[in-house]
């Protein structure tokens, strides 16, 4: 009998940090876009919605565990956007939107999406939904190369 209980408090435990996951919420893009002129990393902004199955699982498998690698760490800033909130955020152009209001200004209607944006908030690279789970991350991470590689180009770029 202990131990049928010492399994389910584990399980509970695991199921509650699960839970907590949290991945950080979008609040300053203003600051955030001097970090990518100081570091020439983009950012990436995961927009999900609230019960969304494929949302949490991305969360979860791929950029949670992204978030707290410290090679992911170095190569992009990571936000998240509940396109369903209400909260408020400072745009690239320091302007007070809602979280929604930023995904409806970026024509995000289908969830789980991922941008890679530059300083200005321009989309380097983008992944809609999740089309093959086995490879999610690999893509991503092919997508993140792609869009570090697109931002130096640009930063190196004069007119």
């Amino acid at each position: 009998m202990f131990r049928f209980y010492l399994l389910i408090s584990v399980f509970l435990s695991n199921f509650a940090l699960a839970q907590e996951l949290t991945l950080p919420p979008a609040k300053n893009f203003f600051t955030d876009s001097q970090k990518v002129w100081k570091n020439q990393t983009p950012i990436l902004i995961m927009f999900s919605i609230p019960n969304c199955g494929y949302c949490k699982k991305v969360k979860e498998d791929v950029i949670g565990p992204m978030a707290d690698m410290d090679e992911y760490q170095k190569k992009i800033i990571i936000r998240h956007i509940n396109a369903n909130s209400f909260n408020e955020l400072n745009n690239f152009y320091n302007e007070e939107v809602s979280h929604n209001e930023f995904s409806l200004n970026n024509v995000i209607s289908f969830f789980p999406t991922v941008l890679l944006v530059d300083q200005y908030g321009i989309t380097l690279e983008k992944m809609i939904g999740v089309t093959n789970e086995d490879y999610y991350w690999t893509d991503l991470d092919e997508l993140i190369d792609s869009a570090t590689d697109k931002l130096i180009n640009k930063m190196k770029a004069k007119l």
